[in-house]
């Protein structure tokens, strides 16, 4: 899996000086603590990001713009509202969701088997490869059919790897509110792969 690096942010985020390359990334360096931040929650955001849209490559995109946001916004985090994590995932949410906003309206949600092989595990052999493929593009596609807040706690849940706890604090609601959604989540989310599953077989 390849998450967006700090070289990508700095060509990103705004014109280049003149000089050599070790004289642009002096003259844009990132602040010490987006430094931190960015190594410590690329994972995180890349993740959550993965989880919610087609392909690798839109993730990465996705996770870049993220960054650049918080960036360019980080004079408006405030320690004592929220964590430096939960702050990049809202910012994140908002991404993700401008971005499945845009493909909705060009009617290209599901996805192919040929997007998720950077989420398949090294099996041993190839036929077990591309089991797992087929169920994790069952799974991606039972999940595009969920309603957006079952899809985005369990995004938070399975593909950030917050706690029930920091999904709380992200969403503003209680923990037990979380545990509920969840478990909701995942009830329809199985039935979604059944039919999926049943579908196919016809």
């Amino acid at each position: 899996m390849t998450s967006p690096t700090k070289t990508e942010i700095r060509r990103r985020s705004g014109p280049r000086p003149s000089g050599t390359r070790e004289s642009v990334a002096a003259s844009t360096d990132l602040p010490p603590d987006f430094e931190v931040w960015f190594r410590d929650h690329r994972e995180s955001v890349y993740r959550y990001v993965r989880f919610r849209v087609p392909t690798r490559e839109v993730a990465e995109d996705v996770t870049s713009e993220v960054f650049l946001k918080a960036l360019r916004a980080r004079g408006r985090y405030d320690p004592k509202r929220s964590a430096p994590r939960t702050w990049l995932l809202r910012i994140a949410r908002n991404a993700v969701t401008d971005y499945l906003r845009s493909l909705r309206r060009k009617g290209s949600l599901h996805i192919s088997l040929d997007r998720v092989p950077d989420l398949v595990s090294r099996e041993p052999s190839q036929e077990e490869r591309l089991l797992r493929e087929e169920q994790l593009r069952r799974l991606f596609n039972a999940a595009a059919t969920l309603r957006p807040a079952d899809q985005e706690i369990l995004s938070l849940r399975y593909g950030s790897g917050l706690s029930n706890m920091e999904i709380a604090e992200a969403l503003k609601i209680t923990s037990n509110a979380v545990a509920v959604r969840i478990h909701r989540a995942l009830t329809r989310l199985k039935a979604a792969v059944a039919e999926d599953g049943a579908g196919s077989g016809r």
